[in-house]
């Protein structure tokens, strides 16, 4: 069984929460009833509509909409391409107001190593970690492959033999996912043929339109096809199994082969974000963590609880970068 070396949650140290929590606590709701939204808001999303980081903003704005947290209109502004990095671009471009928010991704860490676009991690400013993703591997329900075991033998023969299709862009989470399921099969993944989308559903319907073979999407957003017969899922990349719709999916290591990968999602700012709307906006997302609502899509979406913010958030992305960095070194992905 061949070794794939995964990137997973990076938990901060207990004692190191307990500080950063308790300094927060100290400042966070004076300063963010020191500045408040004055005009609406651009909540920026690096995908087009129907993909599950778009999927996110529009929960975290419902939420804020139902509870009137912000009190001023949400505006959810897709700006797809370039691995998200359109959208963080037209983020620092719109300044440090404190009126312009954007989903952040694992394309943080890896848009800057593989060359997708040059905004990174330390480009923006980190307001809160939200949770962690798994991924799933589907096919069309006439598709030959019915295992893991059979996309190993097809890619043994010929590397390229299966176009893998994923969104939003190269080094988004759903690329890596796929890369280190490739590698798990002992394919060499430079050879392997990867075809990128604007986001996971023009990737999802490259599938059920038959342009490519396999789609790697987050677990969100496999249920409705599995459960209408369009799709079929072949391997889950995650640590076990997930519950519900996906009970029956098995993992990459039931099957033999070690892959694993955890995704995350973030809410970010521009680079340049005076304190007092970090303040606020970090104060905003914790009460989007704390609601019902949000714990139940939690539970729909097959995501896991992982909300980190201020310091600890900083710091969880910056461990990240340096595992997605070996990651992608040892993966042998070149720069685009």
């Amino acid at each position: 069984m061949k070794s794939t070396p995964c990137v997973t949650q990076t938990r901060i140290p207990a004692h190191l929460l307990l500080c950063i929590a308790l300094g927060t606590a100290a400042s966070g709701p004076a300063q963010a009833q020191s500045w408040k939204p004055t005009r609406p808001i651009a909540l920026v999303v690096g995908a087009a509509p129907g993909g599950s980081i778009d999927l996110t903003a529009r929960i975290i704005q419902k939420i804020w909409d139902d509870h009137r947290t912000v009190g001023l209109p949400v505006i959810v502004i897709n700006k797809p391409g370039a691995g998200n990095g359109i959208a963080w671009s037209f983020l620092n471009e719109r300044g440090g107001d404190g009126h312009a928010i954007a989903i952040g991704t694992t394309n943080l860490v890896t848009n800057p190593v593989i060359g997708s676009h040059a905004i990174g991690h330390r480009d923006v400013t980190p307001l809160a970690i939200l949770f962690d993703d798994y991924f799933v591997l589907l096919v069309r329900p006439d598709s030959p492959v019915k295992s893991m075991a059979d996309v190993q033998q097809r890619l043994r023969a010929d590397a390229a033999a299966l176009a893998i299709g994923f969104g939003p862009g190269m080094g988004a989470g759903s690329h890596t996912a796929a890369a280190v399921a490739v590698k798990s099969l002992g394919i060499d993944v430079k050879s392997a043929r990867f075809v990128p989308y604007k986001s996971a559903g023009e990737a999802i319907a490259a599938m059920l339109g038959g342009q490519i073979d396999i789609v790697s999407a987050t677990a969100a957003n496999a249920p409705p096809f599995l459960s209408s017969g369009r799709l079929r899922a072949i391997g889950l990349i995650a640590p076990q199994r997930l519950t519900g719709a996906l009970a029956s999916v098995t993992t990459m290591k039931e099957q033999g082969f070690d892959a694993v990968f955890t995704n995350w999602r973030a809410v970010i700012g521009p680079k340049a974000m005076r304190r007092e709307h970090i303040a606020y906006w970090e104060h905003a997302l914790a009460a989007v963590n704390e609601s019902e609502a949000w714990k139940k899509e939690l539970t729909r979406n097959f995501w896991t609880a992982n909300f980190l913010r201020g310091q600890a958030a900083k710091q969880f992305i910056e461990q990240q970068a340096e595992a997605f960095r070996a990651l992608w070194t040892e993966i042998g992905v070149k720069k685009l």
